[in-house]
């Protein structure tokens, strides 16, 4: 049997920006990082992982017309759009849509602690819901060992799904449409992806398939599964 087709991104190859206020790993091509290798996967062309200083605040101009969706993993952060403000915790994510040259502030409320999250960016030309309709809620120790359906609506033309597990447990993740593509995102642990050994912050693009097996290779292991159009 053919494997699927994919690509693999290692967390140790990705693009690291770096200074006192921030910490930045990014797996595609990305302001001054640039790799031929490290090219955007259709229309997803912004998959960063970012720590913020205590008190601290950058900026994110918008390349392109797109939805930029902000997954926290420790910490919540503060995000300001436009003179509208964002507050995003742990089990919730947050999209905006920004139109190409808008501008973010993004800040971490703490006084005394480092915020990390996931920042990620899909081109577009259609946004069909406001800023506020595009906050989701999830709670990983209510659904643990499954894929959680964070974000599916047909006004978006992506899904986010999001999961914990245990050591050994295998899931199924079954696309919308065999035309589209998928990509993978491992938060925290080990998972066994379409036959690939994947670790944290390891991402994994898969294109022409149907289906895709995912087993947890430790125990509380992380994944986030983007399906895009």
């Amino acid at each position: 049997m053919s494997p699927t087709p994919g690509k693999i991104f290692l967390a140790d190859q990705r693009g690291l920006t770096e200074s006192n206020t921030l910490r930045r790993y990014s797996t595609f091509n990305f302001e001054k990082y640039n790799d031929e290798h490290r090219a955007p996967s259709g229309t997803l062309f912004v998959c960063n992982d970012e720590s913020i200083a205590a008190g601290k605040l950058i900026f994110f101009l918008s390349k392109e017309d797109s939805y930029q969706i902000f997954f926290p993993i420790t910490g919540g952060l503060d995000i300001v759009q436009g003179g509208k403000e964002f507050a995003v915790d742990t089990g919730q994510v947050q999209i905006l849509n920004l139109g190409k040259g808008e501008v973010l502030e993004i800040s971490n409320p703490y006084p005394n602690d480092v915020i990390n999250y996931i920042q990620i960016g899909l081109t577009t030309d259609l946004f069909l819901l406001r800023a506020s309709e595009m906050l989701f809620k999830f709670d990983f120790d209510q659904n643990k060992n499954q894929l959680i359906e964070i974000v599916s609506t047909p006004k978006l033309s992506f899904k986010l799904s999001a999961g914990i597990f245990d050591g050994r447990v295998e899931t199924t993740y079954t696309l919308n449409n065999p035309d589209h593509k998928l990509f993978c995102l491992v938060i925290d642990g080990a998972f066994e992806i379409e036959g690939r050994l994947m670790h944290a912050r390891d991402g994994l693009a898969l294109w022409d398939v149907k289906k895709v097996e995912l087993e947890a290779l430790s125990n509380n292991a992380i994944v986030l599964v983007l399906e895009h159009f």
